[in-house]
């Protein structure tokens, strides 16, 4: 297993548009990056505290925590197992994605998806000390 440079921590809620924006828009970003440069950190197995799991994440050079609303999963996951991440975006507070509540898991759009995956390009790229 090589170990990227950075891991997402993504909400990835499918439960909702903006959970499912912030899982759709690291994907695109492994894609475009390459595995040895970014990867997903699993939430279920960081909510579970599998030890595991969560040393590789503590491990990792760097983490973005990504949440699609106000609610801030990810980062109260993360918090509360002592991981330091080295960016937070919210979708919400950040982007200004509103998150139109449970069951909206298919109303999402390609703009929308552009929007998170620019702004995790240019935070992948300010931490990797590359030009977005």
């Amino acid at each position: 297993m090589r170990m990227p440079e950075i891991g997402v921590i993504a909400c990835n809620s499918a439960g909702s548009n903006s959970g499912v924006l912030t899982g759709a828009a690291a994907m695109r970003l492994v894609r475009e990056a390459g595995p040895g440069q970014v990867g997903i950190c699993s939430l279920p197995a960081l909510c579970r505290g599998i030890p595991r799991q969560v040393q590789v994440v503590k491990n990792l050079r760097h983490r973005i925590v990504v949440d699609g609303c106000a609610n801030a999963c990810a980062r109260g996951v993360a918090e509360r197992l002592g991981i330091a991440c080295s960016c937070y975006l919210n979708l919400e507070d950040d982007l200004h994605i509103a998150k139109r509540g449970p069951f909206s898991t298919l109303e999402v759009s390609e703009e929308e998806i552009g929007r998170v995956l620019d702004a995790l390009r240019r935070i992948a790229a300010d931490l990797l000390g590359k030009a977005a």
